[in-house]
């Protein structure tokens, strides 16, 4: 391991690669010779993809950060107009300001940064007067990001430690997190456009209601007479939709 680097760079990268030894361990057809060919077999196929996809890369961005900032501005009653939309906000000052935001989620001195994220990648515009406005409600970004890595990495992690919590004998009793799936293996590929619109609009109304709950609900947001150090855990659920050529299913038979 490379001593100049944060150990803590490597952590969700480490959580994604346990979490999926752990399934290959339970699997008493997999030896430790045959795990052994596996990684090297799967390192080797990941080289070529990488060469493949020439991966646009960009500047990191706190995407929970900006994210929970973009939700408090479309959400929060006291940035909203008579007509519930977001009004232009002063980037500095009292609330509401733009600095504000960033000080309730308690990442004043990320408000320079996050600024100038936002409004590169097209979340807030600013307009003539030197307010901004935000452009959505939600990030969506179309390059790769060391967050979005990471954000990957920890996605797979916690649907391992979701399917491996929800089969322990112990918890059969108990409430289960919630794991489920739809998928049909023949679906016309004249439909694929209209069913990424349609699990995109779906997704997203899901999204946003957990994201409203989850918001309303988060420490310091507590109702009166709770404890200020009430113990927390991360929470939330992921949402994603795929397609995959069954010819070349065929062709790797």
């Amino acid at each position: 391991m490379n001593l100049h680097v944060d150990p803590n760079a490597y952590a969700n990268i480490e959580r994604m690669l346990s979490a999926i030894f752990t399934l290959c361990l339970l699997n008493d057809e997999i030896d430790p010779s045959q795990l052994d060919e596996l990684v090297r077999r799967s390192r080797s196929k990941a080289s070529k993809r990488v060469q493949k996809l020439k991966p646009n890369r960009t500047k990191a961005m706190d995407l929970v950060l900006l994210g929970s900032v973009l939700h408090r501005w479309n959400r929060n009653p006291s940035y909203l107009d008579s007509d519930a939309r977001p009004f232009p906000l002063r980037p500095r000052g009292p609330a509401p300001s733009v600095h504000a935001l960033f000080r309730a989620e308690k990442r004043a001195n990320a408000f320079a940064q996050g600024l100038n994220q936002m409004e590169s990648a097209g979340l807030i515009r600013r307009t003539k007067s030197g307010h901004y406005l935000p452009c959505k409600d939600l990030i969506l970004l179309h390059s790769l990001t060391p967050e979005m890595v990471g954000n990957l990495a920890l996605s797979i992690n916690r649907l391992i430690e979701t399917l491996l919590q929800n089969t322990q004998t112990r918890r059969r009793k108990g409430t289960r997190l919630i794991e489920r799936n739809a998928l049909v293996p023949d679906l016309p590929s004249r439909y694929l456009e209209e069913f990424k619109t349609f699990s995109r609009e779906q997704g997203a109304a899901l999204v946003s209601t957990m994201n409203d709950w989850l918001e309303n609900r988060r420490k310091g947001k507590s109702k009166a007479g709770w404890a200020s150090n009430a113990a927390t855990v991360s929470a939330g659920i992921h949402v994603f939709a795929f397609s995959e050529s069954n010819a070349r299913k065929r062709l790797l038979r």
